[in-house]
């Protein structure tokens, strides 16, 4: 299963971390893991190339984690990124549901 771990701050997210592999599929052919993935890599990128927002990157391929945190709140083009994310994480999760993936809430 993939968890996703939402970091808020001030009731805005500052940060995302990924953990786990959903195991909906066999190895380069799990679909759940394509989707969240491609979602993650597109917040990073968009991240970097649409606001000039502080973030620390964190993960291993080994253990399969993965995290973007901001080092303040987020701008109002990061705070759009991060919703837009979490708008297609919540649809995975209805999707193919919590047997696959999690998403969890920590203030931090």
């Amino acid at each position: 299963m993939i968890t996703v771990t939402v970091f808020e701050k001030q009731e805005k997210i500052v940060g995302v971390q990924l953990e786990g592999h959903a195991e909906f599929g066999k190895k380069g052919r799990d679909i759940v893991c394509s989707a969240v993935s491609i979602l993650y890599i597109n917040l990073v990128n968009s991240l970097e190339s649409f606001t000039d927002d502080e973030k620390e990157l964190n993960g291993s391929t080994k253990i399969n984690f993965q995290n973007v945190i901001l080092k303040r709140l987020p701008s109002e083009r990061a705070e759009l990124l991060f919703q837009s994310f979490m708008l297609g994480i919540t649809t995975i999760e209805q999707k193919y549901g919590k047997k696959y993936i999690v998403i969890l809430n920590q203030e931090v």
